[in-house]
């Protein structure tokens, strides 16, 4: 079985995984000529994650990769999206390659592997050189079990290819390849011409948010072949979404300060610009709160240790922009607050999604006023002509996307069901919503 010894981060320095290595190969050298069960991959998700069984769409999304199949998973935010493809890396034979787009999301989906005892790594650009060489070293002489890359560093990957077996192809956050995803990524595209170069492996896709379209345009540009398609409900019931129109930033600022007040546990309230995370947090702390700034613009270490601080409890209130996103796994967050409005529906729905991932009742916020409508629509690159160079999908993806927010503001009727039916979802009853009435 897999390891518990604790290994240093490669993020820094590489260390053979040793143990945990011999152990994870022996695990896979036992199921050769056989395919491996779901058996297998339930003891390594208990000996190494202490987990005691598989959640029901994991348990089909994994059983896909044991059989060899490509496949399509699109599981909400708390999933455990990252489980569906780490398992199967150690029971599989061979190299299993993490295409995944952010260094900060590579860097903590490694640091909690290598203290499992599971030999992974990554390559960034962020690493020294004798660091990278170690990485392929391990990579060449078959020490690793995951490797994390970023899709742009694929192409100069095509050193080592030859010399290699890629045995399993993750795509983390694979609406980036899509033009009608949200966070579209161009050099996301270029996934399926490598996943070619290396023998077209079995290869799963999995993402928290995405449109029909953006599915279908995943399985094209991929080439997944008859993909296996697990697509769990985005509706979360212990979540309750409202929305209200303010006139100005003090007076929803106060109605904002009246519901922490209200929650135990820790909250997120968004906002659409660095310099308003700074204003609201330093009026926050003014009124007794514990709250702290977080953007893109400050340095790295400063939002490792924001974070850090934040999952540890240190930190009970984050106002923060779209940057403090993938990889938040806290689970008693129990308000998020959107001061302002998203201009797509995907976005505020893995933002919000960051509450209430314990499964108990939480508050999803969200205070408007119709400044925060038009600076969604600049925002959202999508205001005004179409530029020459802006290709129609990806335009009329964003333009459908801010109408939808629109009428999630505005709406006479439920509010879940407009974010639902944009995601290609019908509902029965509302679970929560302040148009409905109704409470978790």
């Amino acid at each position: 079985m897999v390891s518990g010894h604790n290994r240093k981060n490669v993020a820094t320095t590489y260390e053979p995984a040793g143990e945990a290595h011999s152990q994870t190969a022996d695990l896979a050298d036992r199921s050769r000529g056989t395919l491996p069960g779901l058996d297998e991959a339930r003891s390594v998700l208990q000996s190494a994650w202490g987990y005691p069984d598989f959640r029901y769409h994991q348990r089909k999304t994994i059983l896909a990769a044991l059989k060899g199949r490509d496949c399509l998973a699109v599981l909400p935010t708390g999933g455990g999206k990252s489980l569906c493809f780490q398992v199967p890396a150690l029971v599989l034979n061979g190299l299993t390659l993490v295409v995944s787009p952010l260094i900060s999301l590579m860097q903590d989906q490694v640091g909690a592997l290598v203290k499992r005892g599971i030999a992974a790594a990554y390559l960034s650009s962020t690493q020294s050189s004798s660091v990278q060489r170690k990485v392929l070293d391990a990579v060449r002489t078959g020490r690793l079990r995951l490797l994390y890359v970023a899709p742009e560093r694929l192409g100069s990957m095509a050193e080592i290819v030859p010399r290699i077996r890629v045995s399993f192809l993750a795509v983390d956050e694979a609406h980036c390849i899509s033009e009608w995803g949200h966070e579209f990524r161009p050099h996301f595209r270029g996934v399926g011409r490598f996943r070619m170069s290396v023998g077209s492996p079995p290869t799963m896709a999995v993402t928290a948010t995405a449109t029909p379209a953006t599915r279908q345009d995943i399985c094209r540009v991929l080439g997944l072949k008859e993909p296996v398609r697990v697509t769990q409900s985005f509706d979360r019931p212990n979540l309750h979404f409202s929305a209200r129109p303010y006139s100005g930033e003090a007076e929803r600022i106060r109605a904002a300060a009246r519901q922490l007040r209200k929650i135990e546990g820790t909250a997120i309230i968004y906002v659409q610009t660095r310099d308003r995370t700074d204003g609201v947090s330093s009026v926050l702390r003014r009124w007794g709160f514990n709250a702290s700034p977080y953007h893109a613009g400050l340095p790295a270490k400063s939002r490792k240790t924001l974070l850090s601080r934040f999952i540890d409890g240190e930190i009970r209130v984050m106002v923060a922009t779209n940057a403090f996103g993938m990889g938040i796994d806290k689970p008693d967050v129990r308000l998020v607050i959107h001061l302002g409005v998203p201009s797509r529906p995907e976005a505020y729905f893995q933002e919000a999604g960051r509450a209430g991932r314990d499964g108990k009742p939480s508050r999803c916020l969200m205070y408007w006023t119709k400044g925060d409508l038009v600076l969604a629509s600049r925002m959202s690159g999508a205001f005004g002509k179409r530029p020459e160079n802006a290709s129609k999908p990806h335009w009329d993806a964003k333009r459908s996307g801010l109408k939808t927010m629109r009428n999630y503001v505005h709406t006479k009727r439920c509010r879940r069901r407009v974010l639902l039916a944009y995601l290609g979802e019908r509902m029965g009853g509302c679970a929560g919503c302040d148009r409905c009435g109704s409470q978790n």
